[in-house]
């Protein structure tokens, strides 16, 4: 039985990332759209590592999306939400609590590294976390682009605790048009980590391929405790469809995902992803898997018992079979906290997916992401 916890949980203002980027970051606060804005404009500018942070709040995105170029990217960024009071030190890490809102019009946020040298750069980084990116559109990435046309970047990219609703993209010329492009070389050039997918949802999200992710690094890739759900790939000429779409050379990680109901015309072209001889696979929920991966353990093909998945409630009914069901160090490490701003684990293990089930009422019933 999962001890009860609280629904929202209030962190000092550090940057929930694994990784120490430069401490002497220029730190901006934000809470309006005109001051997002603002501070990605200063941040290309002023030649510094920096830290955004959000408060909490729905922020319509304006015509031209948020976007920064990092060019040379020897600078670190972070930009993350859930900042809840006027001095942006204190946080809640529900991903619920902070929206950017494309109108079904625009991409919320462009993150370029248009003139990165492609040198490996292992004291730098890009992390984005605790946002809600809802309602994007783009003809090649619907909600969040960090990536350069070339050379590649060299340095770690962390997309952590964050919810994409409902974004879609018409031509997709990126692997068919994810929610979410990024592309990165890493710390190095000998195959270490650069590049982590962690505790997020991706729900509704439709492309004419691979309309949740698609990533790329030379170097391995962690993709751990994500949700991946209803998400639709429409362009049926395909002779494959997935819902996750990689490439690199060193390898991939999936640990403590669920997928389900994705590509829901249930065609045989259709799949939640593709592996290869790169791929290990441990303690995932997937229906439906193109190719051979290098390694695979401990696969649930069972219904996870999302709450009221018809609602976009995504987390684990008491009874899931998911619940426990995870592996307690997934490779490229765990998040501290779960998608509602909890502790990542209650209970004997991990649970697999972006929720933590807990016994509360008000997190069983408690409903941050409407499906209507």
């Amino acid at each position: 039985m999962k001890t009860q916890g609280p629904f929202i949980a209030v962190a000092l203002a550090a940057s929930a990332s694994l990784f120490p980027f430069d401490a002497h970051a220029a730190t901006f606060c934000v809470d309006s759209s005109d001051a997002l804005a603002a501070a990605l404009a200063t941040s290309e500018a002023n030649g510094e590592d920096n830290d955004i942070r959000i408060r909490t709040g729905a922020y319509d995105v304006p015509d031209a999306g948020f976007r920064i170029d990092l060019r040379e990217a020897h600078h670190s960024l972070s930009v993350a939400g859930g900042f809840t009071d006027a001095a942006c030190s204190e946080r809640t890490h529900a991903a619920s609590a902070t929206v950017l809102d494309g109108r079904d019009a625009v991409r919320p946020l462009t993150i370029e590294t248009s003139q990165s040298s492609g040198i490996a750069d292992p004291a730098h980084g890009i992390t984005v976390s605790g946002i809600t990116f809802q309602h994007g559109n783009d003809a090649i990435v619907g909600a969040l682009k960090i990536s350069d046309p070339g050379p590649i970047y060299g340095g770690i990219i962390v997309v952590e605790g964050n919810a994409f609703l409902d974004n879609a993209t018409a031509a997709g010329v990126l692997e068919g048009g994810p929610a979410l492009l990024a592309a990165t070389d890493g710390p190095d050039f000998a195959g270490g980590t650069g590049l982590f997918v962690r505790n997020n949802l991706f729900a509704r999200n439709a492309a004419p391929n691979a309309p949740a992710v698609f990533v790329y690094s030379n170097n391995r890739i962690a993709v751990s405790n994500n949700t991946f759900v209803a998400n639709v790939s429409t362009d049926a000429t395909l002779d494959e469809r997935v819902t996750f779409a990689s490439f690199t050379f060193s390898g991939i990680d999936f640990s403590n995902n669920v997928f389900r109901d994705n590509n829901p015309d249930g065609t045989p072209a259709t799949f939640d992803l593709r592996a290869t001889g790169v791929t290990d696979l441990v303690d995932n929920a997937i229906v439906a898997m193109a190719g051979t991966p290098h390694s695979e353990s401990g696969t649930i093909d069972a219904d996870p018992r999302f709450v009221d998945a018809a609602h976009g409630n995504f987390r684990l009914a008491a009874d899931s079979p998911l619940v426990d069901a995870g592996t307690d160090a997934p490779a490229g490490g765990a998040s501290a906290f779960d998608l509602d701003g909890g502790a990542r684990v209650l209970g004997a293990h991990v649970d697999i997916g972006a929720y933590e089930t807990r016994v509360s009422a008000e997190a069983i019933f408690a409903d941050g992401f409407d499906g209507a």
